[in-house]
């Protein structure tokens, strides 16, 4: 059976239990950790902080500008196992975590943040509430991200060595000057024309795997990062080079049914930032 947590109109600080909880704040600046179990956490008006824990778990940040985890923080140990979890941000501009496993994750409105730590995220052991979310692809590691608009929302990568980098963060930095700036070279376009820059966005053909987008073009080395369209998920897809010709899928993005869907998005070097 779950347990209720309750908060306040002011700033809190809740911790759940280690079973399966519903926690919900009404307003305040307020620091969640809903710990293990399947949880829900709705985070209330406020800017908040809000941790899902070990689990699969729902994470709401509602009004404000939040900083959301599945897991138990950036700062923490990799969980590995049950860990697929739903984020949503609300209103505001929010900063939203991506960790281990097969995670939802929604910015709303406002200038939102995805900050992926890990390249290679494990795998989570189920779907969280299937029939509810939607499966993109078959891998159980790969994150969606439901709502990006580049207009207003951010890529961050969590490079080792750069800033303070989270637990076990594993990205090659590619910042063109320090933490928080975009990418030093960029490329978007045919893929014939990349050679060699340290984010690729190829807008010209699908593919049906990472390993043949890298294969496409030239020049590409360990760490650089490949966006293509996957013509059998219907989704764009974030890819981090490992060796020649070879990847791992991190992340979809939905709602890009096809390469012009891709294309239209008009990527540029400042959606894609280095922390």
């Amino acid at each position: 059976m779950e347990k209720f947590f309750r908060g306040s109109e002011a700033a809190d600080c809740i911790l759940g239990s280690n079973g399966d909880d519903v926690i919900i704040d009404f307003s305040g600046n307020d620091w969640i950790d809903s710990r293990s179990g399947t949880d829900r956490a709705f985070g209330g008006a406020g800017n908040d902080r809000v941790l899902g824990g070990a689990g699969n778990d729902q994470v709401y940040g509602e009004e404000g500008s939040d900083k959301l985890s599945g897991d138990d923080g950036r700062d923490k140990p990799r969980i590995v196992g049950e860990d697929n979890d739903y984020l949503s941000g609300g209103a505001g501009d929010d900063v939203l975590f991506l960790g281990d496993g097969r995670d939802w994750l929604k910015g709303g409105e406002g200038s939102d943040t995805f900050v992926f730590q890990f390249h290679n995220p494990m795998p989570g052991l189920h779907n969280p509430m299937p029939g509810v979310f939607p499966k993109q692809g078959p891998e159980p590691d790969v994150s969606t991200i439901l709502d990006f608009d580049p207009a207003q929302d951010t890529f961050a990568f969590d490079a080792a060595g750069l800033h303070n980098d989270g637990f076990g963060a594993n990205f090659i930095n590619h910042a063109s000057v320090q933490s928080g700036y975009p990418v030093d070279t960029f490329y978007s376009g045919k893929a014939s024309g990349a050679n060699g820059e340290h984010v690729v966005v190829i807008t010209d053909r699908s593919f049906a795997d990472g390993s043949a987008a890298a294969s496409a073009i030239s020049g590409e080395s360990a760490g650089d990062i490949i966006v293509y369209h996957d013509y059998k998920n219907h989704t764009a897809d974030l890819a981090y080079v490992t060796s020649a010709n070879h990847v791992d899928v991190f992340a979809h993005l939905s709602g890009v049914y096809s390469v012009s869907n891709l294309a239209n998005l008009h990527l540029t070097a400042s959606d894609f930032t280095f922390v």
